[in-house]
């Protein structure tokens, strides 16, 4: 099986391109599961598919602690993420998260990371495990 071997992300958050500080992204579609067990004599749980729901981890780096503004790195935010780039026909996904700062590490480089994680506010406008791609 083909594996993509690369770092040409593109990445947005609320509108400012990150991607020449990206050093990690983690995009995790999940869907929860519903019990729905009736009816008399049942032995086994029964499930149906739940809720959709995405989270999203990211690392960049900056040259300062005060390059991004505190409003760019919290809150709820549009992210726009290309694994492979923003050119026509690569994987694309589009959606607000609720970004919560997780901490900024001092790293043995010369710049400061900043990780993030976040949890979906809606459906994507572009889902990238459904097929989404750059047009």
């Amino acid at each position: 099986m083909a594996k993509y071997n690369g770092n040409g992300y593109y990445l947005s958050i609320g509108g400012v391109d990150v991607s020449a500080y990206v050093v990690d992204v983690n995009l995790t579609p999940s869907i929860t599961s519903v019990d729905v067990t009736a009816g008399t004599g049942t032995a086994h749980m029964q499930r149906a598919e739940g809720l959709y729901d995405h989270t999203i981890t990211i690392t960049i780096a900056a040259v300062t602690e005060a390059e991004y503004a505190d409003t760019l790195l919290k809150g709820t935010q549009a992210v726009i993420y290309g694994l492979e780039g923003n050119a026509a026909g690569k994987p694309k996904h589009s959606q607000s998260f609720i970004l919560t700062p997780v901490h900024s590490t001092a790293v043995t480089k010369d710049f400061v990371t900043h990780s993030l994680s976040g949890e979906a506010t809606a459906a994507p406008s572009d889902d990238m495990f459904a097929g989404g791609v750059w047009a």
